[in-house]
C-alpha cells in the first residue's frame, strides 16, 4: 500500500470513529486496531491527536468541496443542485451524535472555528447556484440573491450549533432537511419546485 492510500484509509476510517466515539475517547490506538495498523505508522503521518482529529476534519472538507464540484459540473438543473448538496451536507452532519460534536466543539475550539469558516466559504457557491437559477426561472425575480445566500449561509453558521440541537432535542438531519424545504419554498418557483420534486421521485425508486 503507498503512502497516500494509508493516508486516505487513516483519515476514512479516523472520520468514522470519530463520528461514533466522539473525540474525547477517540485514540490513535483504538483506530490503529481498526485499521490493524501499527500506531508508528499513523504517527509518521500525525504526531498528535489534534493535528489527526485537524486532518479528519479537513477530509471532511474536501469530500464536500468534491460534491459542490461534481454537482455543479454534472447536474444542470441550479434547483437540483442545491438540494443535491445540502443531501450531502446533511449525511456528513448527521453521521454523528449530538454529543459527540459538542466534545469537538468544546475540547477543540480552534478546529470548530475552522468548521465555521468552511461554511462561510462557501457562500459564494451558494450566491451562483440561486443566481443561476433565477436567470432560469427557477427561483422568484422579486429576491436578491445576493443577499439571499449571505443570510442563508449565516443562519446555518450561527444557528446550527450543537447546543441549539441539544437544548431544543431537534435531530441534525431532520432538522436541517426541514429547514431547507422551507427556504427552497420561499426562494424556488413553481418551475423550480417542480424539478426538485422530480429529482426525489427520481431517486426514491
Amino acid at each position: 500500500m503507498s503512502p497516500n492510500q494509508q493516508l486516505n484509509q487513516i483519515l476514512e476510517e479516523g472520520f468514522d470513529s470519530v463520528a461514533e466515539t466522539g473525540v474525547r475517547a477517540f485514540t490513535v490506538e483504538s483506530l490503529a486496531k481498526r485499521l490493524a495498523m501499527s500506531k508508528k505508522t499513523i504517527y509518521k503521518f500525525f504526531p498528535t491527536k489534534e493535528k489527526l482529529i485537524r486532518s479528519i476534519m479537513q477530509f471532511v472538507f474536501t469530500q464536500i468541496n468534491s460534491t459542490f464540484k461534481r454537482v455543479m459540473a454534472d447536474e444542470s438543473n441550479p434547483a437540483v443542485q442545491f438540494i443535491k448538496i445540502m443531501e450531502t451536507i446533511t449525511k456528513f452532519a448527521g453521521k454523528a451524535p449530538l454529543n459527540k460534536i459538542a466534545e469537538l466543539k468544546s475540547l477543540y475550539p480552534d478546529i470548530w472555528k475552522e468548521i465555521e469558516s468552511f461554511r462561510l466559504s462557501h457562500q459564494e457557491d451558494f450566491y451562483t447556484i440561486l443566481y443561476n437559477a433565477q436567470e432560469q426561472g427557477l427561483a422568484r425575480d422579486d429576491i436578491n440573491m445576493r443577499s439571499a445566500s449571505i443570510i442563508y449561509i449565516n443562519i446555518i453558521n450561527s444557528t446550527f450549533q450543537p447546543e441549539f440541537f441539544l437544548k431544543n432535542d431537534l435531530a441534525i438531519g431532520e432538522t436541517i432537511r426541514g429547514f431547507v424545504q422551507v427556504v427552497a419554498r420561499g426562494i424556488f418557483t413553481d418551475k423550480g419546485l417542480k424539478a426538485i420534486k422530480g429529482y426525489h421521485e427520481q431517486n426514491s425508486i
